[in-house]
Order: C-alpha cells, then sequence, then structure tokens
C-alpha cells in the first residue's frame, strides 16, 4: 500500500533498518510496472554519493536518476548510479549507498526500480 510521501525524508540521522514495510515509518509505492519515487531537494546541489534505506530489493536493481528535469518525472535525469540487487529475498528496510560514476548537479533525485509487478 501507498505511504505517505512526506515520510521519504525525515531528517532522523537515527531512522530505523530491518523494521517491516508495514511498520508506517516509511514512504512507499504502489505496486506498478517500472515504480519510481521522486526526492525535490528545493535547490540544485552536486550530488556524488546518494544513501537511502530501501525496502528489500525483490530480485531487482534500483536505478538513481539525479538532474535538474521534471520531464518524464525526472526519470529522463542522468543515471547517476544503481544499487545493484545483492540477492536478498528480505522485505525489512537496508541502507542502500550508491557512488556517482561522476558528480552531478540536481535538484531531483528519482528512485526507479524496473520491474513487471512491484514496489519502492
Amino acid at each position: 500500500s501507498l505511504r505517505l510521501p512526506s515520510l521519504a525524508i525525515d531528517g532522523s540521522p537515527t531512522t530505523v533498518t530491518g523494521q517491516s514495510l508495514n511498520s508506517g515509518r516509511c514512504a512507499s509505492t504502489s505496486k506498478s510496472t517500472n515504480p519510481w519515487l521522486r526526492i525535490d531537494l528545493k535547490a540544485a546541489y552536486l550530488v556524488s554519493r546518494v544513501r537511502a534505506i530501501i525496502y528489500g530489493t525483490s530480485g531487482q536493481n534500483v536505478n538513481v536518476h539525479v538532474g535538474n528535469s521534471m520531464t518524464n518525472n525526472g526519470l529522463n535525469n542522468h543515471i547517476c548510479g544503481i544499487s545493484p540487487y545483492d540477492g536478498s529475498t528480505s522485505n525489512s528496510a537496508i541502507w542502500r549507498d550508491v557512488s556517482c560514476s561522476c558528480p552531478v548537479w540536481g535538484k531531483y533525485i528519482v528512485f526507479q526500480r524496473i520491474v513487471t509487478n512491484g514496489f519502492l
């Protein structure tokens, strides 16, 4: 089920990992084809690394787009990096670090999982 977008950035350095998706403490999408979640940083920053808590990988990589364009919901922005599938079958929260192949200026960070019927 869809979780509130306001939970995408909670501002807490102590956000707990290892909780189930149903804990109600994080944002998520509903099940769909190629689900995405966009974060608006409100200003452009030079992004060299993105760190996020992502629930179980469901067997797919998560693409991380960074840029200033809203075209195609920000999915046309540069792919900064990919959070690779690590073999996990857990639906628990885990920290994911994605280093950009080269630093990118951007106001928007968009996470997208390429999947037929999944969530992010």
